[in-house]
């Protein structure tokens, strides 16, 4: 009697987790051998990519596109620009600090401005409306000091493409200009 109700106690268990979808899920290893969505300029890559899909989070795929210009409107050279999740709570100091995870997170989701200010940062993350963008001058003196900063950026009004497959939600890519002024204009 006692083996029989534990036979019925797992199988309703196992079902009411599959009616939630709480059943098996992709391994990163089957993900990586799944053909991604080609980006033009750089492959996305995520850190915490192993996490989200063990547990079977839904994940897109964020581009940012633009250009920090000074207060005249010129291009920019030589500023880094990073994409971070709101929820991670780094201040522009803190992306200094000689912290392997930071500096790994700030090789993945990040860029350095060209001649003409441009740049083209990529991540991947839980579905948000709104990430923050970490702009610092990193050549010092080169382009002249800059202060740095960070920006709110809605990714609700970007592009939308890509196709739905599982978790996976597509990509939202956003072009936005950052304007960035010098320390001595402060």
């Amino acid at each position: 009697m006692k083996i029989r109700f534990l036979k019925l106690k797992d199988w309703l268990l196992m079902t009411v987790m599959g009616m939630l979808g709480l059943t098996g899920c992709h391994s990163t290893k089957e993900a990586a051998q799944e053909p991604a969505t080609p980006e033009p300029e750089k492959e996305v890559v995520n850190p915490r990519n192993e996490m989200a899909l063990m547990y079977g989070v839904p994940t897109m795929d964020y581009v940012l596109k633009g250009r920090v210009i000074n207060t005249e409107g010129k291009g920019v050279e030589g500023m880094q620009v990073i994409l971070v999740n709101t929820k991670v709570d780094l201040s522009p100091e803190e992306m200094y600090e000689d912290n392997k995870m930071v500096q790994d997170y700030i090789k993945e989701a990040s860029d350095t401005t060209d001649a003409e200010g441009n740049f083209t940062c990529h991540m991947q993350d839980v579905p948000v409306d709104v990430h923050h963008v970490i702009v610092r001058d990193i050549d010092g003196e080169r382009n002249g000091a800059y202060v740095d900063q960070m920006v709110p950026v809605n990714f609700a009004e970007g592009e939308q493409s890509g196709e739905r497959k599982g978790w996976r939600l597509g990509t939202r890519t956003k072009d936005v200009d950052i304007t960035v002024m010098k320390k001595s204009e402060r």
